[in-house]
């Protein structure tokens, strides 16, 4: 047995930010993450965020996803009987699996899903050849 019980914190730590009130836990919004032999799908679960609060960025092999929930307006702290969801600023950056085509990237927000379709860079013909040593 060590001096410091690891498994111990390591659990506490855990649960410390489990219980943290984040929009979307510990990593930003949920996501999947999946290719075609032509392209990376991405899908992010973001419900209750407006298509205008979302802002997604990508480059060559990464994709970032950042976006803000909104208290309602309507809502008073003092008519507040409970609440359980957090509002706030969100981003998760994702990497992908293969170079992509950025310029070519199409997003679609439906029922509170966020896909992402992007083309792959097609895989360059690397050429060998001989080298001879003097």
């Amino acid at each position: 047995m060590g001096l410091i019980p690891w498994g111990n914190m390591k659990r506490e730590i855990g649960d410390f930010w489990d219980n943290m009130p984040f929009v979307f836990g510990r990593g930003g919004p949920r996501v999947d993450v999946y290719q075609t032999e032509e392209e990376i799908i991405v899908k992010a679960e973001i419900p209750g965020v407006s298509k205008k609060d979302l802002k997604v960025f990508i480059d060559e092999n990464t994709l970032r996803l950042s976006g803000q929930t909104k208290k309602d307006e309507h809502y008073k702290d003092e008519n507040m009987f409970r609440s359980e969801r957090a509002f706030g600023s969100f981003s998760r950056t994702i990497p992908l699996p293969a170079a992509v085509k950025s310029d070519e990237a199409q997003a679609e927000y439906k029922e509170g899903i966020l896909s992402i379709k992007v083309p792959k860079v097609e895989p360059t013909k690397l050429k060998g050849r001989q080298v001879d040593i003097n």
